[in-house]
């Protein structure tokens, strides 16, 4: 009867061991969490194509996965393909942020959708996600937005856009007043161009130009 008992003990011992090994090797399989975080990844080494693929993944993993739409919409623009970069950023628009991100996903396709149309020439659509952009980002006592996965892009950048589209719109006064914040900001001695006629316009073009140089150096 001993001995029985202990070969029965030895094989469950066996059992229990077989079915943890199996466990052990089962794979690892990622979240859209995880693929849209790598395609980030990609995305700061300038990966573009190959991040794209990774966000692609995000989505197909989550549909509802918001920072993946926002990647799509990055790389998309980094690719130049503007009409998928802001097909991806308005869906993005719609999903609902994830609790446990920190990143404020929904200013970054505001961003993105403003940058997108000025590319475009969609001065009025620029404007419109601009405008958006800056009534969830200016707080007071909080520092001004910069891009999480590019810290050269910053509020400034989207101000400096927005100047341009209401300068193609000849909305002069808006434009001006952009500048002027701009200006403000960098603690510039800089005088922003008030001259709306035909010659002042020239210089205000110019300032608005040399503006948006400076910034995407900084």
């Amino acid at each position: 009867m001993m001995g029985r008992m202990s070969k029965t003990t030895v094989l469950f011992i066996l059992s229990l061991g077989l079915i943890t090994v199996d466990a052990c090797r089962k794979k690892y399989y990622a979240t859209a969490e995880d693929m849209a975080e790598y395609g980030w990844v990609l995305f700061e080494t300038q990966e573009y194509l190959a991040s794209n693929a990774w966000f692609l993944d995000a989505i197909n993993e989550d549909k509802d996965w918001k920072d993946g739409y926002n990647g799509l919409g990055w790389t998309y623009a980094k690719l130049m393909v503007l009409d998928s970069s802001i097909a991806h950023f308005t869906t993005g628009l719609e999903k609902t942020q994830n609790q446990w991100n920190p990143v404020d996903v929904q200013s970054e396709i505001l961003a993105g959708l403003t940058f997108a149309n000025h590319a475009l020439g969609k001065d009025a659509k620029t404007i419109q996600y601009g405008t958006a952009f800056l009534d969830s980002t200016v707080k007071p006592l909080t520092l001004g937005w910069t891009f999480t996965h590019d810290s050269l892009l910053n509020y400034l950048d989207v101000r400096i856009t927005m100047a341009a589209s209401y300068y193609a719109l000849g909305k002069f006064d808006s434009t001006i007043l952009q500048v002027t914040v701009i200006l403000d900001s960098l603690n510039s001695s800089e005088l922003v161009i008030t001259d709306t006629t035909l010659a002042g316009r020239k210089e205000m073009a110019k300032q608005i130009m040399t503006l948006q140089d400076y910034l995407l150096s900084k």
